[in-house]
């Protein structure tokens, strides 16, 4: 039986984040800290530069060139 006081929203995303392909996800991004700044960072924060709304999809350019950063989650997504 779920935890009342935990919202059903929370419980969806800590169900989602136990999967093994983000739980590797997560494991990809944090060997990429050679500095450990990421060591706070829950795994939910890190993985928000790979979630985007429909908004934000829209947003992207077609054409043109990628920015770095996005050329580096297409990386760590597919490694």
């Amino acid at each position: 039986m779920p935890d009342p006081a935990i919202p059903p929203a929370v419980a969806e995303d800590e169900a989602a984040l136990c999967t093994p392909f983000v739980k590797c996800l997560v494991r990809l991004i944090r060997s990429q800290d050679s500095y450990g700044s990421w060591e706070r960072k829950a795994d939910a924060e890190l993985l928000g530069d790979f979630i985007i709304t429909k908004e934000q999809r829209r947003g992207i350019p077609i054409i043109g060139d990628p920015d770095p950063d996005v050329l580096w989650r297409l990386d760590k997504y597919y490694a």
